[in-house]
């Protein structure tokens, strides 16, 4: 069976082998909002040789407060005709979305027909049940429904963001240099935290929410000025889209292990956030957990760093502009900073030689 998702995090939800029905629910920012009584119905497609012991299904909600107290919006949870949880109540007094994980028995779904995943809240609820997100997937797929919207959610991946600064102490926001931002590192899944200092010392720390919808962080100015950061999603397409090529870098890279390195996928980086002087550093984190730091050259042509994929150790990072290879043709005789990437790979395989020389310490050489 194909993984089932749908994302409401937008007007028109997100889906992956589902059709949505909505009675008495609204899109609200970045969520659908169910009113008492509400019903949200997911249609979806079983195989004609069905599901092998049962289906996983992962509900991400909250329940609005009522004032400075918990709300009440109780949700019962049926597939086809067979009820899966009744009158559950969503804990965490409306604070932050939580998860549900809930069992479908096999016998519940119906083989080669499409079937139905429904979502009500009680007739008595007291406050809105906010919904956020709905996977399903066979148990043997392991998150499988949570990977294809992972994937889904990457194939616009070019975010559009205005930000706003506020300085400590002050109570006023004041607008500042919009954000535009794409990275993709071959893992499938959208940043959820970025990193990045340019050479004239600005700098900036931010995390996502986890609908994209907005970021919250720190920024240091050129003069080392500390100032709150925020952004809000203005807009979202599929890269390249319209964005300026002069602000994009795609690096062939190579990751040190086993003492040596060993070719891996492309990294490409569009980072536009209204800094006139080259990035010196860029580090991430995305929605798998897999995460990265790179320290690039003066001209950005290449970079040195490390990299974590999820449940994986770090390993050495470098990188070097598909540009600058592709004029070059062959590869070139090896140069000053490669010869610090070949060192960083014997270090890589050497404990004792890689705490005596870190990957910090040839960052710090760049």
């Amino acid at each position: 069976m194909q993984p089932v998702f749908v994302d409401f995090s937008t007007a028109v939800p997100r889906t992956g082998n589902a059709v949505v029905s909505t009675e008495r629910a609204g899109f609200a920012r970045d969520h659908l909002a169910l009113d008492a009584g509400a019903t949200v119905t997911v249609a979806f497609d079983v195989p004609p040789e069905g599901v092998t012991d049962e289906l996983t299904v992962k509900i991400r909600a909250l329940v609005s407060k009522l004032g400075a107290r918990p709300g009440f919006a109780p949700l019962d949870v049926a597939v086809n005709a067979g009820a899966i949880a009744g009158g559950h109540r969503i804990p965490g007094g409306g604070d932050i979305p939580q998860q549900i994980v809930l069992a479908v028995p096999a016998e519940l779904l119906v083989p080669g027909a499409t079937n139905s995943l429904t979502l009500r809240t009680s007739a008595d609820a007291r406050s809105h049940l906010w919904l956020y997100r709905v996977l399903a997937e066979p148990v043997r797929d392991r998150d499988g429904a949570e990977r294809a919207w992972l994937a889904d959610s990457a194939g616009r991946s070019l975010l559009t963001y205005r930000t706003d600064r506020r300085a400590p102490g002050a109570q006023e926001w004041e607008p500042a240099a919009p954000w535009r931002l794409h990275l993709d590192s071959g893992e499938g899944a959208m940043p959820a935290r970025i990193d990045w200092r340019v050479r004239s010392g600005a700098e900036a720390s931010v995390e996502f929410a986890l609908e994209l919808t907005t970021f919250y962080g720190h920024t240091r100015d050129a003069d080392g000025r500390w100032y709150e950061l925020r952004g809000t999603l203005t807009d979202r397409r599929a890269f390249p889209g319209d964005c300026d090529p002069a602000a994009t870098r795609t690096f062939s890279t190579e990751a040190g292990w086993g003492g040596r390195w060993h070719r891996g996928g492309p990294l490409t980086v569009h980072l536009a956030v209204g800094e006139e002087t080259p990035f010196d550093r860029i580090a991430w984190t995305d929605q798998r957990a897999c995460s990265a730091s790179i320290g690039l050259t003066g001209d950005g042509s290449s970079f040195l760093g490390w990299s974590r994929r999820v449940n994986e150790g770090p390993v050495g990072y470098r990188g070097e502009s598909a540009a600058a290879g592709a004029a070059a043709g062959d590869r070139q005789e090896p140069g000053p900073l490669s010869a610090e990437l070949d060192q960083l790979g014997r270090a890589v395989a050497d404990p004792a030689g890689a705490a005596a020389k870190s990957p910090g310490s040839f960052l710090r050489g760049l």
